[in-house]
């Protein structure tokens, strides 16, 4: 049956395009979960960062088994386990489908991005801090003003990992029900019989949506790496480079350094 199938087999394409607005509702509804979550996560992630690296072991050993535990358990499990298990033995009426979808990737990508947020704030070196807490600035001074920014640009790329994950990932949720990219293009497919066509689409928007926030990552690396503004090239990231281009050109100038910045 498939092998007559396949003969018949003709590409019809215009089952995706006679249904764009259905791609478009699917695609909008992926990038609120992903987003929304990924926003909830890196808050929290912050917050179990701190409270692994307290000097508390009691707040420190509670990290560390939030981590071990969100981390061990697969993605689509808990989504399951958060909407069917916990939602109903408890009642939790308000627990949307949705919403249960949001808490289970923002208490498992959390945990994820805690230990990248650690990675980050310790691999500033410990020099830099003992240094701003000579010349006066206080504990949280220096954390804000010295370490956190470093911290940031260190923890650049595999934060971006994350979001592409949290983007690939946002498919699981079809499983309750809830209409993003992947169930809406279940849902056409089993409608049209046109399989080929709409999951060749679907593919094609991940692979567009990841490419774009690939980019968006390397260029976040490229703004925010170290650079010698008096013997490093400036390139041009952005329409205000020419600006920053002549910022840097006066900056040199009145440094009285020989070498020139390459436009």
């Amino acid at each position: 049956m498939l092998a007559q199938q396949a003969r018949g087999f003709s590409f019809d394409f215009s089952v995706v395009t006679n249904n764009l607005d259905l791609y478009w509702a699917g695609v909008r509804l992926t990038l609120f979960i992903a987003v929304t979550s990924f926003v909830l996560a890196t808050l929290l992630g912050v917050v179990i960062a701190l409270m692994r690296l307290s000097r508390n072991r009691l707040v420190g050993a509670v990290a560390a088994a939030y981590i071990n535990l969100f981390r061990a358990i697969p993605l689509l499990v808990f989504i399951l386990f958060v909407y069917y298990g916990v939602r109903i033995a408890f009642g939790l009426t308000f627990f949307t489908a949705l919403r249960a979808g949001i808490f289970a990737f923002t208490v498992q990508y959390s945990a994820w991005l805690g230990e990248i947020f650690r990675a980050g704030i310790q691999a500033v070196p410990g020099g830099q801090r003992e240094a701003a807490l000579s010349v006066g600035m206080g504990r949280a001074r220096t954390f804000f003003t010295i370490v956190m920014p470093q911290a940031v640009r260190i923890s650049i790329p595999p934060t971006g990992n994350m979001l592409i994950g949290m983007v690939k990932d946002s498919s699981l949720v079809y499983i309750l029900g809830v209409n993003e990219l992947l169930r809406t293009t279940n849902l056409l497919a089993n409608r049209t019989f046109r399989y080929f066509e709409t999951y060749l689409a679907t593919v094609g928007i991940y692979l567009v949506l990841t490419t774009a926030i690939y980019y968006l990552v390397k260029y976040l690396e490229r703004r925010f790496a170290i650079s010698d503004v008096l013997s490093q090239a400036t390139r041009r990231y952005s329409p205000f480079a020419r600006n920053r281009y002549q910022r840097l050109r006066t900056l040199q100038e009145a440094v009285g350094g020989g070498s020139s910045i390459a436009p």
